[in-house]
């Protein structure tokens, strides 16, 4: 089946040194992910171009020049950092900023590697500062809220996708993993006793292995159970290597059975899936992991744990969890003073 191109808001095109850099760019880097499709990721690519064409406008409004004559000398550390400063001008958070401005500096980077004559203009750019934030998460009584939904929605009506989905949920609450890390979980990375995951693959490209909570083994148990009838319907002969190959999480639409990576579940369709567990307010995978995060930390007060339970490279990046309000701390001073009172 032809692979559906998909829209996008791009300015019309313009040749020219500068535009014909940036599309080769984004060919080479970026081209293979803008096809949309079960196993695809197209969010990130699309980012990609959206930036660089707010870039080239950028670069013709502060040269003066029309796209089509803008030249790579043109990309220059002032215009970068104009670039930049346009953007907050305009009402874009830091956060959306920054992540703008790691695009042009992979972009730059790949130019100077092209390039022996181009040096990277981008790379002493500094990314606007933002407060950091505690990221929310969902409570105790919001978790059970959760729950009790994926529960209802099998008993409304009891289909395998729902109890895949229900299952999926629980797993995100329980272990805290990434969406995309259950997305692409195989049955041969779980232990006989459903007790650890192994060899999951985080973000930074690393392995880590994952425990399986002890409230998670029965639900896993009988999702499998269900995963292995629903696949019988596309196997003749189920063998046990091809059973532990398939994705634990399983989708059958429009699969085929020479190709095993057909059965994984779309990006969309495991937000989908947690989204469909909503109660009073949207979630989303994301939000779920938070809150394995956030429960964690207040249970054990060890950072470092919670650290290498969510298979952060750098305990840094954990450390936004102990972020509190402007509120929290001024509650904790009035405390504080009233004890020496």
């Amino acid at each position: 089946m032809a692979t559906k191109r998909i829209k996008t808001t791009s300015a019309p095109h313009v040749s020219g040194e500068f535009s014909t850099l940036v599309q080769q760019y984004l060919t080479e880097f970026a081209g293979p992910r803008l096809t949309s499709g079960k196993n695809t990721v197209a969010h990130t690519a699309l980012a990609k171009r959206y930036d660089l064409e707010k870039l080239t406008k950028s670069l013709s409004d502060q040269s003066g020049k029309k796209l089509e004559d803008l030249l790579l000398s043109d990309l220059t550390h002032a215009n970068i950092s104009g670039f930049v400063e346009q953007l907050l001008q305009r009402g874009e958070s830091p956060a959306t900023v920054s992540r703008r401005l790691a695009t042009v500096k992979h972009f730059s980077r790949m130019l100077s590697e092209l390039r022996r004559d181009f040096i990277n203009p981008a790379r002493q750019v500094k990314a606007p500062k933002s407060d950091t934030l505690r990221p929310h998460g969902l409570s105790s009584s919001e978790l059970r809220a959760v729950a009790n939904k994926t529960q209802a929605r099998i008993a409304e009506r009891p289909t395998f996708s729902r109890l895949r989905d229900a299952t999926l949920v629980q797993l995100l609450v329980e272990t805290g993993l990434r969406a995309d890390e259950v997305r692409l979980l195989r049955l041969k990375q779980f232990d006989a006793n459903l007790e650890r995951i192994s060899n999951v693959r985080t973000k930074g490209k690393r392995f880590r292995s994952v425990y399986l909570p002890s409230t998670m083994r029965e639900p896993l148990k009988s999702y499998l159970l269900a995963r292995e009838k629903e696949l019988r319907r596309f196997f003749t002969v189920l063998t046990r290597l091809t059973n532990e190959e398939l994705p634990v999480f399983v989708s059958t639409y429009g699969v085929d059975t020479k190709n095993l990576d057909s059965f994984l579940m779309a990006p969309k369709t495991v937000w989908r899936a947690v989204n469909s567990a909503s109660v009073d307010k949207k979630i989303h995978p994301h939000l779920l992991r938070h809150s394995f995060a956030l429960e964690l930390l207040d249970e054990t007060k060890d950072i470092r744990l919670v650290s290498q339970a969510l298979g952060h490279s750098d305990v840094r990046v954990t450390m936004r969890y102990t972020e509190r309000e402007e509120a929290e701390i001024a509650a904790a001073i009035e405390r504080r003073r009233a004890k020496q009172s």
